[in-house]
């Protein structure tokens, strides 16, 4: 039972809303989000008027990046080979059980050339001396969307050693696949040929990922400097840090002090005649 009087809730004031109803989170006064918009704006004033800075360190990182990528990470080379993964059943022509079989066997074939015997046997062949993680590694394996064929990519340091690699990944492939699944040998549908053309690195992405990088970094610096520079600079810097605005201020101005060390410059020598 409720024994207090009607005049000593009025005198009691209202009712405070409860922090549960608020989810938990204090209201930021408008001042701060004020001054949170007012950082933002100053912060990227600030960055623009080190413009120079920052494209400074955007053509430096990219410099960096490019002479890094051309001159310390080694090229790579690739030559691909197709597998055609259908063939006649009995010798005869090739009919629409064949084409069924022969798309829905894909994805098995995909597995089983990735597998260490397949890929040990061709290290064997080609006395590669190289284990079966570095040998998987060297190869992918593509299926175009709509086809039966098996694309056999292979990536290697010399454009001779990438041919050779997926030529007898394919010469392998079509040995041991029917031996495994018990299945009519698919067809070499096209030899690898030798590429001469780099695979990689790719120069122009190492070029502006250095370069965004070295903005990036540029503008993390300054920012951060910002941020630690607590110093009042003006009576705006009064205002927002205190809460109130200063009753004067008074101007430095390095015209007067040096005006005022001129002068008393000339009473020495005044005094010394």
């Amino acid at each position: 039972m409720n024994t207090q009087r009607p005049e000593e809730n009025a005198l009691a004031g209202p009712q405070m809303t409860p922090l549960a109803e608020l989810g938990g989170k204090r209201p930021m006064p408008g001042r701060q989000q004020e001054a949170m918009e007012l950082d933002l704006v100053e912060i990227a004033f600030m960055l623009l008027d080190q413009l120079h800075f920052i494209v400074f360190f955007f053509l430096l990182g990219a410099l960096v990046c490019n002479a890094y990528a051309y001159f310390f990470i080694p090229p790579t080379y690739q030559s691909t080979a197709s597998l055609y993964m259908v063939s006649a059943s009995a010798g005869t022509m090739v009919n629409l059980s064949d084409l069924n079989l022969g798309s829905s066997l894909t994805g098995d074939y995909q597995e089983l050339i990735l597998s260490y015997p397949v890929l040990d046997l061709v290290s064997e062949k080609m006395n590669l001396g190289i284990g079966t993680g570095a040998m998987r590694s060297m190869i992918s394996i593509s299926n175009p969307s709509g086809t039966r064929i098996l694309r056999l990519t292979a990536t290697a340091g010399s454009p001779e050693l990438a041919r050779d690699v997926a030529n007898t990944l394919a010469e392998v492939a079509i040995e041991y696949l029917p031996e495994t699944m018990g299945i009519v040998a698919p067809n070499i549908a096209q030899r690898a040929r030798l590429n001469t053309n780099k695979a990689g690195p790719d120069i122009n992405r190492y070029t502006m990922m250095g370069g965004v990088l070295g903005a990036l970094a540029c503008c993390g610096w300054f920012v951060l400097l910002y941020m630690l520079n607590d110093t009042i600079r003006s009576a705006e810097d009064m205002e927002k840090y205190f809460g109130a605005a200063p009753l004067a201020s008074i101007p430095y101005a390095e015209e007067l002090n040096s005006d005022a060390q001129e002068r008393k410059h000339r009473r020495k020598k005044r005094g010394s005649r």
